[in-house]
């Protein structure tokens, strides 16, 4: 074995010093980039965990306020759609109203408007038969050939208006 480290040109203290170089190193490295470069990448990944649990929150906010915004949208048309029943029903009510009112005046002047044509057909038949009397009294007068006296007139009159009312 000596002889293959010859031929490598092996030397122990070189080795053990080249050994003791590398660790010298590494140590250094460790301490000078391991060290804070461990630190950039644990900070760097707990800013990128709090900044995925602000957008979380901040998700579950914009969910919230969606969801209250949907609620009151709701709200508002539910609320829009009973003014619009609301005002339909007052309508409604208000055109029933106006329609019993009108019938109710439209039965009132067609009550006034026979009561109007009774008295017409009263105050007309009470001058015919006035007429008729008249007429008969005059006709009697002639068939007669006298002048009747009033209490004859009267008699007449009666007893025409008598025929008359019963001609109805």
């Amino acid at each position: 074995m000596q002889g293959i480290f010859q031929a490598l040109n092996f030397n122990g203290w070189t080795f053990l010093f080249q050994v003791v170089n590398l660790l010298v190193v590494m140590g250094v490295l460790y301490i000078l980039l391991y060290k804070p470069l461990g630190k950039i990448l644990a900070d760097r990944e707990a800013k990128i965990e709090g900044d995925l649990k602000e957008a979380a929150a901040a998700k579950q906010k914009a969910e919230e306020m969606l969801t209250a915004y949907e609620q009151q949208l709701h709200n508002a048309r539910r609320e829009a759609q009973e003014i619009l029943e609301r005002a339909n029903k007052m309508a409604e009510e208000t055109r029933a109203e106006i329609v019993a009112r009108a019938k109710e005046e439209a039965g009132r002047a067609l009550e006034q408007a026979r009561a109007e044509i009774e008295g017409e057909k009263s105050k007309a038949l009470a001058a015919i038969r006035s007429e008729a009397a008249t007429l008969a009294v005059l006709a009697a007068g002639k068939v007669l050939g006298r002048t009747l006296t009033p209490d004859d007139q009267e008699r007449l009159a009666r007893e025409a208006l008598a025929e008359v009312e019963r001609l109805q």
